[in-house]
């Protein structure tokens, strides 16, 4: 997927993902690419997300404390918020995840089709604990799971990242204080 990947470099502007150009490519070249490729490695691409993502969808580079995803239904939120956490547990190990309501976090965060548990290939998924609110990663880190609407719950817990989903719908400011 090299070819595509570096056409959608180039095309940053037009706000392509590689897969997208890919697709735009003729059937044959498609088909010539794809025989290129290792079956192990073409097994994988389901899960690079850099190969699906547009380029307004990649985390930002430089070094910032938050990243405001502002943007409207469709747009990827859920997708990007659970492959920035995947990213986050490779370096550091703990990575918390606050969403609006326990449901919610269960629901999309998680278990949703672009949830953690969707995006993840089985060696990097983590082992979802449902009674102690938290993820366990394979290599050690651990993600505990907060709800906006216990924001008492949030007091004397560390947090080396965080992903807040959905903050417009959160019952109290005092969750994100």
């Amino acid at each position: 997927w090299g070819e595509a990947e570096r056409q959608g470099q180039a095309a940053v502007g037009m706000q392509y993902s590689p897969a997208h150009i890919f697709a735009s490519f003729p059937p044959e070249k498609q088909a010539a690419i794809l025989a290129e490729l290792d079956p192990e490695v073409l097994a994988l691409l389901r899960f690079h997300w850099p190969f699906w993502a547009r380029p307004n969808q990649l985390m930002p580079g430089g070094d910032w404390a938050y990243w405001l995803v502002l943007a409207g239904r469709g747009f990827g939120k859920t997708r990007i918020g659970a492959e920035t956490v995947r990213q986050w547990v490779k370096t550091d190990n703990m990575v918390n995840l606050i969403g609006a309501t326990v449901d919610d976090i269960r629901d999309i965060m998680i278990e949703g089709e672009s949830g953690i548990l969707a995006i993840c290939p089985n060696d990097e998924r983590p082992n979802y604990k449902k009674s102690e609110r938290k993820l366990e990663w394979k290599n050690g880190a651990v993600s505990l799971l907060f709800s906006a609407t216990e924001p008492e719950r949030l007091r004397g817990k560390q947090h080396k990242k965080l992903w807040c989903d959905e903050m417009a719908s959160w019952p109290y400011a005092e969750s994100w204080d």
